[in-house]
């Protein structure tokens, strides 16, 4: 017995492998200790940075919203509502005619404005739920107090004067987390009906958009993240504690084998180690791979899916529900869905695209419609390719589907008012027949009974019209002259680029919407050249300042071009009451006459002097130009009908004889001239 204790008592050498194993194997706990903590802290931070980029993206996206709200209503000049206590008349909008209207059924109806309306739907979406967040417009130079800035968006607004495009930080609001993000206000031409008289100008910048996203319900999320994160490490340190105890463990009760093959056991566990090392990191960069692409995807616009050749779907991003009203799970489910969303007229189209191919072998994208889940139609902008595996097998279609409805609705809006610019040319050539044959008879009417007399005042006030409607059509020249330039130029790059093949998808998207942009503020240009022959049904108060401006706005092309000055000295806050666009009527006659003038009498430096101010309590125009004035023998005749110095086909006469009637029999006011040292020079009462 004691030979047999003897045997099997642990040598110095077997003690001192044993101590060294124990060692290895606390060292071994704590450098898993160190990694598994490393590890779960950089998913931590990847956690927080994804967190901060989805809510960063959250108040993008209701800046972006409330920006179309604004946009939407700008381009209709405002929308009108039920007057109501939560829906008072805007004060600031008192000066536009049209503020308040009655239906037929005598109901009053009032004007919202963009900023009005933003503002009540901001106020709505604080009443209801968290998840919405807060949104505010703001300026250093608010028209209502409500509007004014707290601390950190007055320093926003002042950053953005000195050139910043966006700030945003994650701060504190009564106690409660939020993303805050702010965006300049650009002004723009509809806003200066409004903010006008702060002294903004076009594309300065107004104010800002500012929206707080609560963090709270992506705080919950990101926790609960956060804690399977923290469990799911939790238990591999625990798994590699407990595989590092009974490796130790076994490892001293063969401390005698282990020291054969010591050497071996190091060199595997170092193999072990750099395996585990190198496993790790590939798992961790394939997971931010995989999530930084599916960020990209997820958040895309576009309609994005894989679609493989038993038509079922790899991929699917979720912005399908948004363009075709299906889920995800609804296209999943059904494998046919997407044969059936094609417009019946465009699914042969669709089903054989993929054999155009242009110069360099990719498929040509089409333009197609589709039906919406709610039966509207919408148009899409079909771009696809087809996928391979690396073996060369098809492995079915990789497509990219872009919404263009809008686009396409403004195309057609631009062929129908090109239709009706058309319609109004071939009136005006049917008007101007009517005028003539009218001239060939006008001495048989003047014969005519006094009772004839209200008739042939209309009939000289269509006359004045058309005339000044062709002085308009002339206008419109002026006006599209450079936008059509620079339309044809685009094009022409566009051509050039797609011959070389040097344009992206991007360059085409931006020169496609310049292009636009362009077309639509010729668009607009129509509209208000229309608006201006509308007929005023009755009295209203208007400044006098914005029938001018207006007027030289329709002048500017055509005195540009002939290289007049015009010098506008104005009085703030001259008002008048009468009918605004028969007294722009006037000043563009007078206008219009001054142009001729200079231009028959090739004067240098020509220039327009227009003076606004009152007198009396009356607003009083004055227009001098510096063109050599009128002969004292005609200058007691210039308001006669008919009476003119020009040929027959450059003047009728009754310009400045119905600006007479309008000013003097219409408006109650007066209408006068008088020759100055080099000029002549018109006095406009009202």
């Amino acid at each position: 017995m004691p030979d047999v204790q003897k045997e099997i008592s642990p040598t110095e050498e077997e003690n001192h492998l044993t101590l060294r194993i124990r060692q290895y194997a606390w060292g071994l706990a704590a450098g898993w200790t160190l990694l598994v903590c490393g590890s779960w802290l950089w998913n931590y931070q990847a956690e927080q940075k994804v967190f901060r980029t989805v809510a960063l993206a959250e108040a993008r996206a209701v800046i972006e919203r409330d920006a179309l709200y604004r946009r939407w209503g700008s381009s209709h000049g405002g929308v009108y509502v039920p007057a109501t206590a939560k829906s008072p008349p805007n004060q600031h909008l008192s000066h536009i005619p049209e503020r308040d209207i009655l239906t037929p059924s005598g109901r009053l109806l009032t004007l919202i404005n963009p900023a009005y309306m933003t503002r009540q739907v901001n106020e709505m979406s604080q009443e209801g739920s968290i998840y919405l967040g807060r949104a505010h417009i703001t300026s250093l130079k608010p028209l209502r107090s409500e509007n004014l800035p707290d601390a950190w968006e007055a320093a926003a607004l002042r950053s953005f004067e000195n050139g910043a495009k966006e700030v945003s930080a994650m701060t504190t609001m009564d106690g409660k987390p939020f993303m805050r993000l702010m965006t300049p206000f650009m002004t723009e031409q509809p806003c200066l009906k409004c903010h006008a008289a702060q002294g903004y100008t076009a594309g300065s910048v107004r104010g800002g958009l500012s929206v707080s996203i609560p963090l709270q319900p992506l705080m919950d999320a990101s926790r609960g993240q956060l804690a399977g994160s923290l469990a799911f490490h939790g238990m591999i340190w625990w798994l590699g504690l407990g595989v590092t105890g009974l490796g130790a463990r076994k490892l001293s009760r063969t401390a005698r084998a282990q020291m054969r093959i010591e050497d071996e056991l190091h060199h595997q566990a170092i193999l072990l180690e750099e395996e585990i090392a190198e496993r790790q990191m590939a798992q961790e960069s394939l997971q931010e791979s995989e999530s930084h692409l599916r960020i990209v995807a997820d958040y895309s616009t576009n309609w994005e899916y894989w679609r493989l050749p038993d038509n079922s779907f790899l991929y699917l991003s979720p912005s399908a529900l948004k363009i075709t009203g299906y889920s995800v799970q609804e296209f999943e489910a059904d494998p046919n869905l997407m044969a059936a969303l094609i417009h019946p007229e465009d699914r042969e189209r669709f089903n054989n695209h993929t054999h155009a191919h242009d110069s360099h072998g990719q498929i040509l994208p089409i333009e197609l419609r589709i039906l919406h889940k709610n039966s509207d139609v919408r148009w899409i902008s079909h771009v696809c390719q087809q996928v391979f595996t690396p073996e060369g097998l098809p492995w079915g279609w990789r497509a990219s589907n872009q919404d263009i409805t809008d686009r396409k609705m403004m195309e057609y809006e631009l062929f129908e008012q090109a239709k009706e610019l058309e319609e109004e040319i071939a009136e005006r050539e049917t008007a101007q027949n009517n005028l003539e044959e009218l001239n060939h008879t006008l001495e048989e009417r003047i014969d005519g009974a006094v009772a004839d007399l209200r008739h042939k005042d209309q009939t000289l006030i269509q006359q004045s019209r058309l005339a000044s409607m062709g002085e308009m059509i002339n206008n419109i020249a002026h006006q599209w002259r450079q936008p059509l330039n620079n339309v044809g130029l685009i094009i022409q790059n566009l051509q050039l680029s797609y011959e070389d093949g040097s344009i992206s998808q991007e360059e085409l998207k931006s020169e496609v919407g310049k292009a636009m942009d362009i077309i639509m503020h010729m668009s607009r240009t129509i509209d208000d050249f229309r608006n201006f022959f509308r007929e005023d049904k009755q009295k209203c108060g208007f400044m006098i300042g914005t029938a001018v401006r207006h007027s030289l706005d329709f002048m500017s092309a055509a005195l540009t071009s002939h290289e007049i000055q015009i010098e506008l000295e104005e009085d703030k806050g001259v008002t008048a009451t009468g009918y605004q666009n028969e007294y722009a009527q006037v000043l563009l006659n007078i206008l219009s006459n001054a142009r001729e003038a200079c231009i028959e009498r090739c004067t240098r430096e020509p220039r327009i002097h227009i003076r606004i101010t009152s007198e009396h309590e009356r607003s009083v125009v004055y227009i001098r130009d510096n063109c050599g004035g009128i002969a004292d023998d005609i200058m007691p005749k210039i308001f006669d009908p008919y009476f003119t110095t020009r040929s027959p086909d450059r003047g009728t006469g009754i310009g400045l004889y119905m600006s007479k009637m309008i000013i003097e029999q219409n408006m109650e006011g007066s209408l006068t001239a008088r020759n100055t040292d080099d000029g002549v020079e018109f006095r406009i009462e009202v």
